[in-house]
């Protein structure tokens, strides 16, 4: 007898041992994980892109979309109703619910399975974010002390207020304001006792609960919290019946996802964000240890941006309703605040949802023409006057270095000896030449890249046409241009004016800073020449009413088209083209597409809504900085023919030269004398309309398109228009149809030796592009490794094959 009572003494000795290791270790925390854990966890939560009106364009998040909110700016009915259904004893307990766990033991005893819980608010936060999911007792004892833990460094109600940001609800839904939103529309202070009592019913089991996946069931989960929340007097029985009357009502999930505002500028200002972080060691050390991609997807950034949606529609509309039929090209625009250098719209493309490159922030294409505005920039600060003449006959000029350049004009053309200023307006390509060579290449690049050029510039004599090794992107042209249309003071494009953390304190203000770049005086000059390019010139089709300026611009195979343009307050630039490649546009719509046409009907249809209220704004006054009064002379001419105008010049200008350099001959065009009327000839045969022409006592001019509408050999318009009355002797220009572009199969070189490659390309009447590749194989050194467009697919005669070659790796 004596012996049990020992084993039973000592067994009771042993069980009272382990069960003060036991609550010393429950209540001190010892050998078990530390409740400091929890300060260096960051709850995930959802980065939101914000637009300049305020309006939320994007939310950036990761697995858990969540945004946090206080516990005052939910509503007494959701947190009585959480509690009711989760925690009755939620204010009674201090982490761990003794009297639950008997009763749950007690209950689930009876039933023989597991049907009651007992795990309280806070046990549930910590097996969220601390101890995990797995069920074993280790794992629920150290759930239990961290529980306690929690409870003596906390209040209960932060605890609420932590327990419901951090809850799941389902739908991808986490914390109530993110459920409150998805569920009912509604901020968590605004949800009615019904509402409320659905979001407490799902969090036991979200799936099953879903009011979307199974609403019977949530009907009854819900009905059961009513209860609850009136057997423990949070309502009366009489609110509760009221409110288990009314149905499961909740706002219904769209069927696809939402099409997103500016998806490519949403695109930018994430790239923007990554790099920001990546470079920015003390400013990631804000967030821990978090990763520049988790900063921005789950550290609840607010990034207030420049975007200006209503800007952003108007860009979006010109593009859509010009490009509007199947296998047009593509386009992109940007459109920047050159006081500022806030981008104010951004669109990369025709569709972002086939094509997510950004071709306005990430694009390197050819400016053609309009690249000159920076020769001309560089050669009218250097002291070269505007009225300067050159020869435009096509020439081969030989630069210091000894290099050799072959130029022509468009289509071949000559223009006698023509000043700069006339040249600009006309975007005569040998007088641009000739320029570069007595500014230099080297001053042209290094202009270029101080007026907002970020892309690599080397200086070579053909930049002068636009012809660049690695091309340019709308926004740098859009920033560039704006750096005349600020008078010569230039301002870095920004997208993001200042972010804040999750906490709402600002970790960024980009706050605008100006650097003269041009002098004044020179960008007066540039402004008032770059205006007639618009009235007069080659971008008669971006015309306003108001004063603006800008530059076309045409790659030689039409495989690039641009207008750059700008007003004192908004500068913007227009790309056309095909994303894939330099594919020729010689018939879209039915006309051969170059920056006067397409490029600078966007640019119109954008800058006229986007300036819609805003007054005119004047460019300062042209002056040569430094000129004696009395070495100037002012005279007016005509427009069209640059020279002294007659009574009969239908536009007129006055302008300022230096003495012995302005026009001393009067106007042919519009000489006084008979006048006669230009014959309507579209339509005609070629044939038949040069004979009208000359019947009428005009000398005709043709010029040929390729056309899908207009037979081979019939004019598809003229200029001047039918009815204008002109001159004897003075030219009509026909646009004679060449018949539809016929499309040739690309031949298949894949394989081939680079010279057989190249020639049998050039043999099929396609141009190419060789880029080098290195390798290991030594089969593959010197041998076409791929193609694009591939062998077999169809294009225009002059379209560009880009071939990849090896070369060795070693």
């Amino acid at each position: 007898m004596r012996v049990l009572f020992r084993i039973g003494l000592v067994f009771l000795l042993c069980l009272a041992l382990l069960a003060g290791v036991f609550f010393f270790c429950f209540y001190t925390g010892v050998g078990m994980p530390g409740i400091d854990q929890l300060e260096k966890h960051r709850m995930d939560q959802t980065s939101k892109i914000i637009a300049a009106d305020g309006t939320v364009i994007a939310e950036l998040h990761g697995e858990q979309h969540r945004e946090k909110v206080s516990l005052d700016q939910i509503g007494s009915h959701l947190k009585h109703a959480v509690i009711a259904i989760e925690d009755e004893r939620f204010y009674q307990h201090s982490g761990v619910d003794w009297k639950a766990i008997a009763r749950a033991f007690w209950t689930n005893v009876v039933e023989g399975r597991v049907v009651q819980g007992a795990s309280t608010i806070t046990q549930q936060f910590v097996k969220n974010n601390l101890t995990g999911k797995e069920r074993t007792y280790w794992r629920k004892i150290e759930e239990a002390s961290l529980a306690n833990q929690l409870e003596r460094r906390y209040s209960k109600d932060k605890i609420l207020e932590m327990y419901l940001n951090d809850v799941y609800f389902g739908q991808g839904c986490y914390g109530v304001k993110t459920a409150s939103e998805t569920f009912f529309g509604k901020e968590p202070s605004e949800l009615t006792l019904e509402e409320s009592a659905l979001l407490a019913a799902v969090i036991r089991i979200p799936n099953y609960y879903s009011p979307y996946l199974n609403p019977e069931a949530a009907l009854r989960r819900r009905n059961l919290v009513l209860d609850k929340m009136a057997e423990q007097g949070y309502i009366t029985a009489a609110q509760a019946e009221e409110a288990k009357i009314k149905p499961v009502v909740v706002k219904p999930l769209p069927e696809e996802a939402p099409s997103q505002i500016a998806p490519y500028f949403v695109e930018y200002v994430k790239k923007y964000l990554y790099n920001l972080f990546a470079s920015d060691q003390e400013l990631r050390a804000r967030f821990g240890d978090l990763s520049p991609d988790d900063i921005i997807f789950r550290g609840g950034l607010r990034v207030y941006t420049t975007l200006d949606l209503d800007m952003q529609r108007y860009a979006e509309e010109a593009i859509a309703s010009t490009l509007d039929r199947p296998g047009d090209p593509s386009a992109a625009l940007c459109a920047v605040d050159p006081r500022t250098g806030e981008i104010k719209a951004m669109v990369g493309g025709r569709d972002f949802s086939k094509l997510q490159y950004n071709i306005a922030a990430q694009g390197g294409r050819q400016p053609g023409s309009a690249f000159k505005v920076f020769v001309l920039t560089a050669a009218i600060s250097s002291g070269i006057s505007p009225y300067k003449t050159y020869d435009s006959s096509p020439t081969t000029l030989i630069f210091p270095d000894g290099t050799k350049w072959k130029v022509e004009n468009c289509e071949g053309s000559s223009y006698g000896s023509i000043n700069v200023y006339t040249a600009t307006v006309r975007s005569v390509n040998v007088v641009f030449a000739r320029l570069i060579r007595d500014v230099g290449p080297r001053r042209v690049a290094e202009m270029a890249k101080s007026m907002g050029i970020t892309s690599p510039v080397d200086p070579y004599p053909a930049i002068a046409l636009g012809a660049l090794t690695n091309g340019v992107n709308p926004l740098e042209m859009a920033s560039s241009f704006g750096t005349l249309a600020c008078n010569g003071v230039h301002y870095e494009p920004i997208c993001v004016t200042k972010i804040t953390d999750a906490d709402g304190e600002v970790i960024l203000e980009n706050r605008p800073k100006g650097k003269r770049v041009v002098r004044e005086d020179v960008a007066a000059v540039v402004n008032s020449i770059l205006q007639d390019a618009v009235k007069h010139g080659t971008g008669r089709a971006a015309r306003l009413d108001r004063p603006q300026a800008g530059k076309t611009g045409t790659t030689d195979n039409y495989a690039d088209a641009w207008f750059c343009g700008y007003t004192p307050d908004l500068s913007a630039a227009v790309w056309v083209g095909y994303p894939q490649g330099l594919v020729p546009m010689r018939n879209v719509h039915g006309i051969t597409v170059y920056g006067g046409t397409f490029p600078a009907q966007i640019w119109r249809k954008f800058m006229e809504k986007a300036l819609k209220g805003v007054p005119p704004t004047d460019f300062p006054k042209a002056e040569f900085g430094g000129q004696e009064e009395e070495e100037m002379v002012t005279v007016t001419v005509c427009t069209e023919s640059q020279l002294l105008a007659t009574p009969n010049c239908p536009h007129t200008e006055t302008r300022t030269y230096r003495r012995g350099e302005q026009p001393t001959d009067y106007c042919t065009i519009h000489a006084e004398g008979e006048r006669v009327a230009v014959p309507m000839v579209t339509g005609m045969e070629e044939s038949e309309a040069k004979e009208a022409i000359r019947a009428a006592g005009l000398v005709p001019s043709v010029t040929y398109s390729y056309s899908s509408v207009y037979s081979q050999g019939v004019v598809m318009g003229q200029s001047p228009q039918a009815g204008t009355m002109v001159s004897p002797g003075s030219t009509v220009v026909i646009n004679v149809s060449k018949g539809p572009l016929t499309q040739t199969t690309i031949p298949n070189v894949v394989g081939m030796a680079e010279t057989a490659a190249k020639e049998t390309l050039a043999a099929a009447g396609f141009t190419y592009k060789v880029v080098y590749q290195p390798t290991l194989d030594p089969e593959e050194v010197g041998i076409v490794i791929r193609q694009f467009p591939t062998g077999g697919a169809s294009a225009s005669p002059g379209s560009q094959v880009i071939i990849t070659v090896g070369k060795s790796g070693l």
